[in-house]
Parts: C-alpha cells; structure tokens; sequence
C-alpha cells in the first residue's frame, strides 16, 4: 500500500508540489513569526528586570533603555561622572553601574562599563577584566571572530564599521562569555577607563596629524572635515563623563526619592526600564497579532487550494478506483491508499516548513544582531510542534472528508 501511495504521488507531481508549497509557505511563516515573537519577548523581560533605575542625558525613554540594555542605537550624549560618585554616598542604592559607548570592534560595540555590569553572564573561559586595555567579548563575537583569552583586538572609533582604528591602544581578551542568549552575545565589554583611555589617545593623535597639515587645503574640505569629526564624537564618553547610569535600589521608597530627585533635573532623563521595555513589548505582541491574523488568512486560502486539488485528484483516479474496486479491493483499503498518500504529503511538507522557518532564524540572526536582538535558530518552542500538528491536520482534512464520503458509496 505505501509503495502504490508513492508510485501514484509521482504520477501527479505538480499537483504535488503545488499542495507542498501552499503548506510550506502557510506552516513557514506561522512557525517563524511564533519563534521571532517569543525569542524577542523573552529577551526584553529577562533582560529589563535587572535594574530598576536608568539615569541618562534628557531625550528618547526608549532610546535610553535599548542603548543601554541591547546596545543599540547611538547613546543620546553623555552626563558627568560625578552622578556616579553622588549615587554610591547617597545610601539609597545597592548598585551603581556606569555606562559608556562610542567605539566598536568590527559589527560588535564596545561598552565601557565595570566588572558588576556582567553579573549573572558566567565566564566561559578566562578571566573578568580588571586592568585598563583588557576586555571581555560575547560568545557570538569570539565565534565569528575566531577569538581567544590572550588575543589582541583593535577598536575603531564610532559605532559603525570604517571608522578609524586605535591601532595604538588594542585591547587584550582576558576571558569570553558564555552563552546567554541575548544582546551580551554580540558585544565587547571593558572598563570605562579604557574607553576614556582610548579616547583621549585619540585625541592626542587628532590634534598631531592637525599640527602637520598642509595650510594649503581648500577650506570648503576643512569645514567638511569639522563637521565629520564633530559627528563622530557626538555621544562619546571622555574623561569624566558616561553615557548612563544603571542603578539597583535598596527599595521602593529609595527608588521615589531618586526619581523625584534626579527626575527634576531638566539636563537628565531617569527612567525605569522594565516601565518603558513593556511599552516596547506591547507594540511587538501588536504586530505578532497582526502577522497571526495573516497566517490565519493564509491557512484558510490554503484549506481552499488543498480541497480544490484533493477534489481534482479524486476525480482523475475515478477509473483507477473503479478499477480497484472491480478486481476486489474494498473501499476501506482504496480510502487507506489515499490518506496514507496525502498523510505523507502533509509530514513532507511540515518537515520542510520546519527547516525553512529555523533557517530563515539563522539567516535573520546575524542581521538583527545589530538591533540588539539575538535569534537561536536552535529553539524550538512546545506550541511549534502543535502548529505543526493543526496544520498537518488541515493538509489532511480535505482528504479524510472526499474519503469518508466515498466509503458510504459501495461504488462509483
């Protein structure tokens, strides 16, 4: 009976493939955009519930959160590191965390930061960074990079590639973070200091490759230069100033006195990241509705194709079922032919669809690592197996409804 269900499979083979492909492509995107939703849900609360306090240059909330929190987006300024010190004599905090940013080593970012920024990421091999010029580097940046502890790496100035490298100030891995499925991944983390160091090296060399320019440049090329550098360092932490400030209260009443405080301040932004995070969670469960209610259009249109082609398909066998049920064989076993048939259509296509939508998560991956979100194309979630499952139920519908009904018929 397989062997026949196979053999007459491929005598329709592009009725087949046309049931496989409305099957792969509904099945496909119903997995990815569950899979997509839930890894960046998942993502923004483990990653907001952390710290209570996030105190930075007045601008975007949103801004401010995903900077500090995914590393994404340019930082909205920077403020004096003076807060820092005001914060840890206040006795209203259990944490003061500085934060900084404005270099990056090739895609990855370079935050500037303390060892107390990676608590709770285990080291998997090596050690924490606790000298200026050391750092510590994601996993997904010491895989794609082919990193190890002891490598130098050299940093270029701003956030993007092609900007000029610190070719004099490299900085030493000293260890490499485990795995943790989130922005940390895909980021370098060293001291603050090194970020100031690195800067102010900068600088000094800036100012000697100014002393020895030609003076016969055109100035309409200098005021072009100007404007470049002034963009390039917009944002960036020198000596004495930080991007942000992430900070951990003793407790709700110390948590009120600090936001009333530095809240204020017209000059600072203080926010609570898991308040703005969920704003941010609410429009991404929004759009996950959205292309939900399109995966449900697209599952319908495709109970219609599949009905349609079953329907043909059972109509251009009436001879052959005619002619099983002439030299004996019961509708039972005709009607068992068929839905074996289209069973195995269905799991071919589930299976396809499976691997279409997790290799669609690691082509995506690398691409919205820059957005600060990270997707395992190795996760898989227990709902995944039962959209699956409903959907290789509705490719096999069609078929059990045209079988059962022929079974009350004693022939054609």
């Amino acid at each position: 009976m397989l062997k026949f269900a196979f053999k007459n499979m491929a005598v329709r083979k592009s009725r087949l493939l046309l049931v496989v492909l409305s099957i792969v492509i509904s099945a496909g995107v119903a997995l990815l955009s569950y899979n997509v939703a839930q890894q960046v849900s998942e993502g923004i609360v483990s990653t907001a519930a952390y710290y209570d306090m996030i105190i930075g240059p007045s601008g975007s909330a949103t801004q401010l959160a995903m900077n500090t929190m995914f590393f994404t987006d340019k930082p909205l300024g920077t403020i004096p590191y003076s807060y820092v010190e005001e914060l840890q004599k206040s006795g209203l905090v259990n944490q003061v965390v500085p934060f900084t940013m404005g270099d990056s080593y090739n895609s990855a970012r370079i935050v500037g930061t303390t060892p107390a920024f990676l608590e709770g990421k285990p080291l998997a091999q090596g050690d924490m960074f606790d000298q200026v010029y050391q750092a510590v580097v994601g996993a997904e940046v010491a895989r794609m990079y082919g990193l190890k502890v002891g490598d130098e790496i050299v940093t270029s100035h701003g956030l993007n590639t092609g900007g000029a490298e610190h070719a004099a100030s490299p900085l030493t891995v000293t260890g490499i973070l485990k795995t943790t499925g989130t922005a940390y991944d895909n980021a370098v983390f060293t001291s603050y200091k090194t970020v100031w160091a690195v800067h102010e090296h900068h600088h000094d060399d800036e100012d000697e490759d100014h002393d020895h320019e030609d003076e016969d440049h055109d100035h309409e090329d200098e005021d072009h230069d100007h404007e470049e550098e002034e963009e390039g360092h917009e944002g960036h932490a020198h000596e004495g100033q930080v991007c942000a400030i992430l900070v951990k209260t003793k407790g709700f009443n110390e948590y009120y006195k600090l936001n009333d405080y530095y809240g204020a301040n017209s000059q600072l932004l203080c926010i609570n990241p898991s308040t703005v995070l969920r704003e941010v969670l609410d429009q991404v469960d929004l759009s996950a509705k959205i292309v939900y209610l399109l995966c449900g259009i697209i599952l319908i249109m495709n109970i219609m194709v599949i009905s349609v082609i079953t329907l043909l398909n059972l109509f251009d066998a009436r001879k052959e079922i005619a002619l099983m049920r002439l030299i004996g064989i019961s509708m039972k076993r005709i009607a068992q032919l068929y839905l074996i048939q289209n069973s195995l259509i269905g799991l071919m296509a589930i299976v396809l669809a499976m691997l279409l939508s997790h290799g669609c998560l690691g082509l995506m991956s690398g691409f919205v690592a820059s957005m600060g979100i990270v997707l395992s194309s190795w996760t898989i979630y227990p709902l995944e197996w039962a959209i699956a499952a409903l959907v290789f139920v509705i490719s096999v519908l069609p078929t059990m409804i045209s079988i059962l009904h022929m079974s009350r018929r004693e022939s054609l």
